[in-house]
């Protein structure tokens, strides 16, 4: 039994060093990641990810003992040709090795497999590597290992598969590629092969072409998650969750608030994609979605370094439909690992933008997007749990969307939204320069809660979404913003209208603006302009 145990324990070691060589430790980060010791709901995703990750070990321990010997060899065999590519993966620089986004880049550049010999040190390393590890498996069977097992045994393999792949199909904050190789490189083929469409490369018209304009040196799109509209107090909202941007409304003129603005879609991954690409009918009408060119594609055909700063995915992650030739178009893509600690993700980049817009020493005009973590649910891990202006809140998630706890729930969120927005912002003006910059802020949708019986999903609702779920915050940050961007006080406004507005501050033609929409220097005022600006699940019943 010691043996035994000793064994298994050493498996576990191997398991960690092969899943990431430059940091050991990647497996206990994860752990910990998902783990909120304070949180039933992080207790519970801690629990599934511990012991889906430990039948991965029981499986090798099983094939270690399996009596037919030409069994083994053939599971090493897989486990070589696996562990190989994790490990060349590894050496080009990507520490979690192996996921989702290199199956994707791997699939659809499969006619260009002759240029790995780029890379043919790092293959090398990759192999030996690989080889040592499996030569260890084997001395481990060969001299450790004495009572074998039935060959049936070798069905347990199926179990470790099953369980990451439904974990991570359930959990959006699980990740494939958090197991180790001859784990998450089966579920991902699996996965590819049940989700994924053909990746088209977006293209701008080479005639498309963008007068020069330097009244803005830097353009910034501050994309938030789960922030409500209407729970804002500087749209009206009771709570004073943004006492400091009801101060700087009245004071300044560098802010121009456009109210509760309407939303594209209630869920993250389509409306990101559908700011990105400016979605809105009439394109939608015209053309595919998979068709439209990207915001980043303009920014560098009108000279633009483009940015994408993401605190909300995982370190070297794709999501929101991000694909790898969306990439092309960005020239700095960034993320942050899990061990910055949720409250801290965003304001980490926001110094990081303040740094660049503030930089006098370059002449280089950028695109900047920031796809805030903000306040996903659950808000109670969104916050510093020191600065709470409301109170009583949930001690724990696990609770939270149940009607006896609302007005708990309610107060939470609360102090999520004055954490990540009004703090957020009280920060970035007392630090950044203006006077070449314009920065314009909104969320990917709002959220329900507990607004509707029976309706206890946040938000992606789609055969009853809560009016809510399409409430986003609309901001302009710029000198003179209220000048250059003033509200209608009788229209109203939605989020796609920063994509043909930042079109006609980068220099394009009035016309091609124009087919995306209006810019925010006009509302939506006529009720038949509503088509525009609604929620992307137009069929859904809306409730007010």
């Amino acid at each position: 039994m010691i043996k035994n145990i000793l064994i298994f324990m050493g498996l576990f070691l191997m398991l960690m060093l092969a899943q990431s060589i430059d940091n050991p430790l990647f497996v206990w980060h994860e752990l910990f990641y998902q783990f909120e010791m304070f949180d039933l709901r992080g207790l519970l995703k801690g629990s599934i990810y511990l012991v889906s990750y430990l039948t991965a070990i029981v499986a090798m321990f099983i094939f270690l003992k399996l009596k037919s010997k030409k069994l083994f060899i053939s599971f090493l065999l897989l486990l070589f040709i696996f562990v190989s590519i994790d490990f060349f993966v590894q050496l080009l620089g990507v520490h979690h090795g192996f996921s989702y986004a290199e199956y994707t880049l791997a699939m659809n550049e499969t006619g260009n497999y002759k240029y790995l010999m780029a890379y043919s040190s790092s293959i090398v390393k990759a192999l030996l590597y690989a080889f040592i590890f499996v030569l260890s498996l084997y001395f481990v069977r060969q001299k450790i290992m004495k009572n074998h097992l039935h060959s049936r045994w070798a069905l347990f393999i199926f179990l470790p598969l099953a369980l990451s792949y439904g974990a991570c199909y359930r959990m959006d904050t699980f990740k494939l590629s958090s197991y180790p190789a001859m784990i998450k490189i089966p579920d991902i083929a699996v996965s590819y092969l049940q989700f994924a469409q053909p990746i088209k490369e977006r293209i701008l018209a080479k005639e498309v072409k963008s007068n020069s304009n330097e009244k803005f040196k830097n353009i910034v799109w501050i994309i938030d998650e789960s922030i409500t509209g209407s729970y804002l107090s500087v749209n009206g909202y009771e709570k004073k969750t943004t006492p400091y941007l009801e101060e700087l409304s009245k004071k300044s003129n560098d802010f121009t608030n456009f109210g509760i603005a309407n939303s594209i879609s209630n869920c993250s991954g389509s409306s990101n994609l559908f700011l990105r690409i400016g979605l809105n009918p009439y394109h939608y009408e015209k053309e595919q979605i998979s068709d439209l060119p990207t915001i980043f594609q303009y920014a560098k055909r009108a000279g633009y370094k483009t940015w994408l700063f993401d605190s909300q995915t995982r370190e070297g992650h794709l999501q929101n439909h991000l694909s790898i030739y969306d990439k092309e178009s960005i020239d700095n893509f960034k993320t942050l690992g899990s061990e910055v600690e949720r409250p801290k993700r965003d304001k980490r980049f926001l110094d990081e933008m303040i740094s660049l817009v503030n930089n006098v020493e370059t002449e280089d005009k950028n695109f900047i997007v920031m796809v805030k973590y903000g306040a996903h649910f659950p808000y109670l891990l969104t916050y510093e749990t020191n600065k709470v202006p409301f109170a009583p809140t949930l001690e724990h998630s696990y609770d939270a969307m149940s009607f006896e706890n609302r007005d708990k729930q309610l107060n939470t969120y609360a102090n999520s939204v004055y954490f990540n927005v009004d703090l957020y912002f009280k920060h970035m003006m007392r630090k950044i320069d203006l006077s070449k910059s314009i920065v314009f802020y909104t969320s990917d949708h709002g959220q329900n809660i507990l607004e509707v019986k029976g309706v206890t999903r946040t938000h992606c609702n789609t055969g009853e979404i809560v009016k809510n779920e399409v409430s986003v915050p609309l901001f302009v940050f710029t000198q003179h913003a209220k000048t250059l961007f003033p509200k209608d006080k009788k229209g109203f406004y939605s989020h796609i209208q920063m994509f043909p507005t930042t079109l006609s501050l980068m220099g394009y033609n009035p016309t091609l603006v124009a087919s995306y929409g209006k810019t925010l220097k006009e509302s939506y005022a006529q009720s038949s302009d509503r088509k525009y600006i609604l929620s992307s699940s137009q069929e859904a019943k809306v409730y007010k």
